[in-house]
């Protein structure tokens, strides 16, 4: 995790492994890694990343097998909401901030395809 971020951990745990899974870093139907292992490799307190992890099964992105541990859902419709979602979210901050400089909707989607014509990226 980034360390020289400064929202709060349990925040920063929940943006990470949510990410972890939209990005397919954590597929569906994955094992996740233990609340120990995920604790140690994020620097974290291993009941604040299972208060985290709660959080993200309330979001139906993951369950818990009593027995085995807890895995991505395989319910991709839900992992593509998700990802829909955090889009949108994604999109409504970039024309809230290019309208505080001054841009308009067209202006700022203008902006948009000339920076992808520049990076290639069609």
């Amino acid at each position: 995790m980034n360390n020289t971020d400064l929202r709060p951990v349990y925040i920063r745990l929940i943006d990470d492994i949510y990410m972890r899974i939209l990005t397919g870093e954590y597929p569906p139907g994955s094992k996740l890694p233990t609340v120990r292992d995920l604790a140690l490799t994020m620097r974290a307190n291993p009941n604040t990343v299972q208060r985290a992890l709660g959080r993200i099964e309330e979001k139906g992105l993951i369950y818990t097998q009593r027995t085995t541990g807890k895995y991505v859902t395989e319910n991709t419709s839900v992992i593509n909401e998700a990802r829909r979602s955090l889009a949108e979210q994604y999109a409504d901050e970039y024309f809230e901030n290019m309208k505080r400089i001054g841009f308009g909707s067209e202006e700022a989607s203008s902006f948009i395809r000339e920076k992808e014509d520049q990076n290639g990226t069609t």
